[in-house]
């Protein structure tokens, strides 16, 4: 059973977009109650803020969980987007803890403008990043080896965005998640959600310069 657990940490901050943050808490804590009889992996969770109260892009005011330094980073970290992504893409605290991060090990999905987060760790030299339409610029000023778009992974970052479609980019990022660690938990949280995925990732290794699709 322990060694199924899938430890996400989900980051706020300041300004994030709400739908970005709880779109993929929303699929995750359905992934963290389905099954309670250990049949599938069971997903523990956490919401993580350098500070006790965030407000988010669109006014609204919660608590998080956890300070993000008393969280130990766990197999996966949520980075979502928001107004705020560009300040707490200098916020020395935010970048120290997804440096720290991925250096564990840990696989790092970014949805929409976190992604500036992500490249501002100067992590994704080699990588290629996805991120909104009318961001492309910014994350152009920071080290990225390609700007893309759709849902994409990258070695261990997974990111999506600029390019609009019917289903929303955190949900498809948090299923992305679940068919990473634990592929088989897909279609269960999609059936109880009535929800299923609308975005394919497409995998890439730019320092290998292949591309592939996962069917």
């Amino acid at each position: 059973m322990a060694s199924n657990l899938i430890d996400v940490v989900l980051l706020a901050y300041q300004g994030v977009d709400e739908l970005d943050l709880f779109g993929a808490w929303s699929v995750l804590r359905k992934a963290a109650e389905i099954d309670p009889d250990g049949a599938l992996p069971v997903v523990r969770m956490v919401l993580a803020a350098p500070e006790s109260f965030v407000t988010g892009s669109g006014g609204l005011v919660f608590r998080a969980e956890q300070m993000l330094d008393d969280v130990v980073p766990g197999r996966a970290l949520v980075v979502p987007g928001g107004r705020g992504a560009a300040a707490a893409a200098r916020d020395a605290s935010i970048l120290s803890y997804v440096g720290e991060a991925v250096k564990r090990g840990c696989r790092v999905y970014g949805v929409c403008t976190g992604s500036l987060i992500i490249a501002a760790t100067g992590l994704t030299r080699t990588r290629s990043l996805a991120i909104h339409r009318n961001k492309r610029e910014m994350l152009l000023d920071l080290p990225v080896n390609e700007v893309t778009t759709g849902l994409v992974e990258d070695g261990p970052f997974v990111t999506v965005g600029g390019d609009p479609a019917h289903s929303v980019k955190s949900v498809d990022l948090a299923f992305a998640l679940l068919a990473d660690f634990a592929p088989h938990a897909v279609e269960a949280v999609g059936s109880r959600m009535e929800l299923m995925p609308g975005r394919r990732p497409a995998r890439l290794d730019t320092r290998a310069a292949s591309v592939s699709l996962v069917p």
